[in-house]
C-alpha cells in the first residue's frame, strides 16, 4: 500500500512539473513560424482621429509587425468582437486572449487603478501623460498590478478630460447640477463625482446612451468633447460644459505570462510599441476632442461654456468628498502620493 502511495505521490510531483513546464515554455518566433498577438478593442474601424484605440492598436501591429521581422503577427479584433472592455480584460488575465485595450474597468480586477481618477487632479494632458507613462509612483503601481493580477500595461494614452453634456441648460456652477441625471461608466468613481456636484448618477451602457438620453431617462452625461461626434449626441443634447472633471485613460495590456514567454529581442519590441501606441493614441484624441470634436459640437447648434477659474474653483471645492472616499476604498497613502506626483510634474514643466 505504502510503495503504490509513493508511486501515485511521484506521478503528482511529475504532472504538476510538467504542467509548469508547459506554462514556462518559451516561445521561439521567426517568419516562418510567428506568433500571433490578437488585439481586442471595442472601437470600430473608423477614422484614425476618431478611434482612439483603433489608433493605438493600428500602430502597434505595424511597429510590432516590422520590427520582429514579421516573426510577431497582430490580429485586430474591432467594435467589441471579444465582448466588453471587462471581457477582455478577463480574457487577458486569463491567458485566453493576449492583449486588449479600454478605459476603466481595471479597478474591478485592481482598485488601485482609480488613483488618478481624481477629480480635476491634471491641470492639462502634459502632466497627465508624463505623470502616467513617465513618474516613478505610476510605474511602480503598474508593476504592482503585474504581480497582483497578470496584467502588464504596455502603455497608456488619453481617452480625454471627461466634460458635461445636457439637454436643460447651461452648467455654470455646480449648483446648476442639482435635478439633471447624468449616465455615468460602469465605476463607483465616476457617480461619486456627478452626485459631490450635486446632481444624480445612473450607470449606462455606451450602446444603449444614445436612447437614454433622447427617451429621458437621463439628462445628460460625460465624456470628452470627442464622445459627442462618436455617438451623435448633438441630436439629444445642446450643452457642454468644459469643467475636465476626471481625467480618462485608454491603456494598452498584455497578459504578462504571454510577454515573458517572449524572447527578450521580442519583448523590446512589444515595450517600444506599447508606449508608441500610446503617444499615438493621446495625439489621435487631440485631433478628436479639438479639432473634429469642437468643430463638430458649434456646427450642430451646441454651445460650448468654459467655467471661469472662480466657478472651477467652486467644482473643486464641492468635489473633495471623492478624494475622502477614494481614501477609505484605497488607502490614503496612494491617493496623496498621486496628489504630491502630480503638483511635482505640474512644477516640473511649468504648469
Amino acid at each position: 500500500m505504502k510503495k503504490i502511495i509513493f508511486i501515485i505521490n511521484i506521478c503528482l510531483v511529475l504532472l504538476i512539473l510538467l504542467s509548469g513546464g508547459l506554462f514556462a515554455t518559451k516561445l521561439s518566433p521567426t517568419p516562418d513560424n510567428p506568433v500571433m498577438i490578437r488585439i481586442g478593442t471595442t472601437d470600430k474601424l473608423d477614422d484614425l482621429s476618431v478611434g482612439l484605440e483603433y489608433t493605438m492598436c493600428k500602430v502597434f501591429e505595424a511597429m510590432v509587425e516590422t520590427n520582429s521581422g514579421g516573426a510577431i503577427q497582430v490580429q485586430i479584433f474591432p467594435s467589441g468582437q471579444l465582448g466588453t472592455v471587462l471581457n477582455m480584460l478577463e480574457s487577458v488575465q486569463g491567458g485566453e486572449l493576449e492583449t486588449c485595450t479600454g478605459t476603466a474597468g481595471i479597478s474591478s480586477f485592481y482598485p488601485k487603478w482609480q488613483v488618478f481618477s481624481i477629480p480635476y487632479l491634471f491641470p492639462n494632458s502634459a502632466v497627465a501623460m508624463a505623470v502616467m507613462n513617465e513618474s516613478d509612483f505610476m510605474l511602480e503601481l503598474y508593476e504592482d498590478m503585474r504581480k497582483e493580477t497578470g496584467i502588464r500595461v504596455l502603455g497608456v494614452a488619453q481617452n480625454g478630460f471627461r466634460h458635461f453634456t445636457n439637454s436643460k441648460r447651461i452648467i455654470r456652477t455646480p449648483e446648476d447640477l442639482k435635478g439633471l441625471k447624468f449616465r455615468v461608466m460602469q465605476g463607483p468613481i465616476y457617480q461619486k463625482v456627478v452626485e459631490a456636484l450635486g446632481g444624480t448618477a445612473t450607470p449606462i451602457a455606451w450602446s444603449e446612451l444614445y436612447t437614454a438620453l433622447k427617451t429621458g431617462v437621463v439628462d445628460g452625461q460625460e465624456n470628452p468633447i470627442s464622445g459627442v461626434k462618436l455617438g451623435n449626441l448633438d441630436e439629444v443634447q445642446k450643452y457642454i460644459t468644459l469643467d475636465g472633471h476626471i481625467w480618462s485613460e485608454n491603456y494598452l495590456v498584455i497578459n504578462d505570462q504571454f510577454f515573458n514567454s517572449l524572447p527578450r529581442e521580442f519583448q523590446l519590441v512589444i515595450k517600444e510599441a506599447g508606449s508608441e501606441a500610446a503617444r499615438a493614441g493621446t495625439a489621435s484624441e487631440h485631433i478628436a476632442s479639438y479639432i473634429v470634436g469642437v468643430d463638430y459640437v458649434l456646427e450642430h447648434g451646441m454651445e460650448i461654456y468654459k467655467p471661469t477659474p472662480d466657478e472651477m474653483e467652486m467644482f473643486r471645492e464641492k468635489s473633495t468628498p471623492v478624494i475622502n472616499w477614494l481614501k477609505n476604498e484605497i488607502g490614503a497613502e496612494p491617493v496623496e502620493e498621486m496628489i504630491k506626483t502630480v503638483e511635482k510634474y505640474s512644477e516640473k514643466l511649468g504648469y
